[in-house]
């Protein structure tokens, strides 16, 4: 049911993946140069970023320069011409995800819950597919779950080890260079087994961070991690600045948005209502969501978990310091709510607001929710919003190698082994699973499109 993509080594990794999908690719990384073309980027200044990279994964991650190089044989690129066009990805429009962690004493069971609803543009689906989850097993390393496009777009969500992690694009204007956050998520989940070693891989690398406020910020991100011992942290940085929040200071639970709760803003150069207005829902979702933690407390289980994902309540307390006095029964504040819909696209389309009815279909969408039950071996998705959409179950007990999977199959409330039905089959989330030479094209033909689109979205949103 889900792809494991094995390897015997980095570089084989990255040319195998290459070469699978090497249409695909072209596309993604086409719409990267295109990215750096709108913001008016000199090319060899680029190059020069590109190559300056290069240099400092030599030095602090080798293994992920190999699979980039890798990649680029497999296309027949130069690796600095892939190196760039994965940093060019920075330059993506995207707000969005709204997330928890719950650990004991605030889980009813004593286990440990992560869940993740991954709120970005519609054309996102287009580089992840319909089922965004696959296992990397590169010999020498921990197996571990990714969701998006290996090597250029991975973000690892469980390993086997148990170790969790959910991400949350955020705004920054203190930038500067260093790893990337998907390099930084990808070395811990590789080479760590708890939120102590995560922790130890920001603070002893340099963090790559794009200045942004609400466009540019897909490679800027909180990132919660939760091991098997009954911790979760929440990871807040800037490229000089760091904060770390513990769920045991906050009664076994923690919640992160698209903005820093944690990080002093002033150090950050973070975005606010008051600085950038597209922000303010982001304040809105963490509001609510805290308030359903605090209401659940003690009493979380991963069929909870399901109830808080699907919430669509509204909670602007955090709002009236920054001068947005809002009633609940006003107009609701653009994707405000944790179960993204794009409440407002009509309202905008009456008043004329084309613009804004154009950015709020396109970052107002839950595109898919994990919860993380590393206990059972298990990650719950849905594929597309969580109220509207079925959970599947994912077994991982066996791809990751966990100790414990023997265990967890007693406890499991699903086959291990289950597929849905043939009729089914057709309309939910397992259609086409694994990528085929058709669906590539179609997928790179469709972000030609979407990126004109994201042109318009960018010259609009955008205020620095």
């Amino acid at each position: 049911m889900l792809e494991v993509i094995k390897a015997g080594d980095d570089f084989a990794y990255g040319f195998g993946a290459g070469k699978k999908r090497e249409r695909l690719y072209r596309g993604v990384l086409r719409y990267a140069m295109s990215a750096l073309r709108r913001r008016g980027a000199d090319a060899a200044a680029e190059a020069a970023r590109a190559r300056r990279h290069m240099a400092l994964l030599a030095e602090r991650y080798p293994a992920y320069l190999e699979r980039v190089s890798g990649l680029a044989r497999a296309l027949g690129e130069e690796p600095r011409e892939v190196m760039a066009g994965g940093l060019a990805l920075a330059s993506t429009a995207a707000t969005g995800c709204t997330n928890f962690a719950a650990v004991p004493p605030a889980t009813s069971d004593g286990r440990v819950y992560v869940s993740w609803n991954f709120d970005l543009p519609p054309w996102i689906r287009l580089i992840v597919g319909r089922m965004p989850l696959y296992v990397r097993d590169i010999a020498g390393y921990k197996p571990y779950v990714c969701m998006g496009l290996p090597v250029l777009f991975g973000i690892g969500v469980m390993n086997g080890d148990g170790l969790c992690s959910c991400v949350n694009s955020v705004g920054s204007m203190d930038g500067g260079e260093g790893l990337t956050f998907f390099e930084l998520n990808n070395l811990a989940m590789e080479t760590q087994a708890t939120v102590d070693g995560a922790v130890s891989v920001w603070r002893d690398n340099p963090r790559e961070v794009v200045p942004g406020l609400a466009v540019s910020i897909i490679m800027n991100a909180n990132d919660i991690f939760a091991d098997m011992n009954g911790e979760a942290v929440v990871i807040e940085h800037s490229h000089h600045h760091m904060a770390v929040e513990r769920a045991s200071d906050h009664g076994g639970v923690l919640a992160s948005a698209n903005h820093h709760q944690f990080l002093d803003r002033s150090l950050s150069g973070g975005a606010d209502p008051a600085i950038e207005p597209l922000i303010a829902g982001s304040f809105a979702r963490l509001a609510r969501m805290w308030e359903l933690l605090d209401l659940f407390r003690g009493d979380i289980d991963h069929l909870t978990a399901r109830i808080i994902t699907r919430d669509h309540g509204l909670n602007y307390s955090t709002l009236a310091e920054f001068g947005m006095e809002r009633s609940l029964y006003d107009e609701r504040v653009d994707d405000a709510t944790i179960c993204c819909h794009p409440w407002n696209f009509f309202r905008h389309l009456r008043r004329l607001e084309l613009v804004e009815a154009l950015v709020e279909f396109s970052v107002a969408r839950t595109l898919n929710n994990f919860i993380m039950d590393p206990a059972r071996c298990t990650i719950y998705m849905t594929p597309g919003n969580p109220c509207r959409e079925q959970y599947v179950p994912v077994w991982l007990g066996d791809a990751l190698r966990m100790e414990w999977a023997d265990r967890a199959r007693g406890e499991i409330d699903y086959a291990p082994e289950w597929r849905p039905k043939a009729k089914a089959r057709r309309i939910d989330v397992f259609r086409r699973p694994r990528a085929t030479r058709t669906s590539d094209w179609m997928r790179s033909i469709g972000l030609g499109i979407f990126r004109n689109l994201d042109n318009l979205i960018s010259s609009h949103v955008l205020k620095e």
